[in-house]
């Protein structure tokens, strides 16, 4: 996997920045999924398999210590998105490579650890083609 430098988020119906001013935690999960393939097997053995769609990345992004301003950024996003309904742009590498991806969930949710500083934790899915 290779070192996350700089997320940045964006949707593309509206110009708006979406992005903290700071990167997720250290611990960032990234995955490669196959969940688009079935496998089935006969009644004599023989196994099938369909391909609905193939490989599917997922990143799981922390943060915590972020200021409200940034707290309200990711609240817009989710928000302009409709959490899982609508596609916005993903990248975790300052704008090299954008993938489309959506929110696993419907809602975002944030503890507050300081006056004026949260965190919160969330899992986009990249939308397959």
């Amino acid at each position: 996997m290779a070192l996350i430098t700089t997320v940045k988020f964006r949707f593309s119906s509206n110009t708006a920045n979406y992005s903290p001013s700071r990167n997720p935690d250290m611990n960032v999960g990234h995955s490669t999924n196959y969940k688009g393939v079935t496998v089935t097997q006969s009644y004599g053995g023989k196994i099938y398999t369909n391909e609905r769609y193939g490989k599917q990345l997922q990143w799981e992004l922390n943060y915590t210590n972020l200021i409200d301003a940034d707290r309200l950024k990711l609240e817009a996003l989710i928000n302009a998105v409709k959490g899982r309904k609508t596609i916005f742009e993903f990248s975790p590498n300052n704008g090299t490579t954008y993938y489309n991806v959506r929110f696993e969930e419907d809602s975002l949710s944030f503890e507050q650890t300081a006056y004026g500083i949260y965190s919160t934790s969330f899992t986009i899915l990249q939308e397959v083609a």
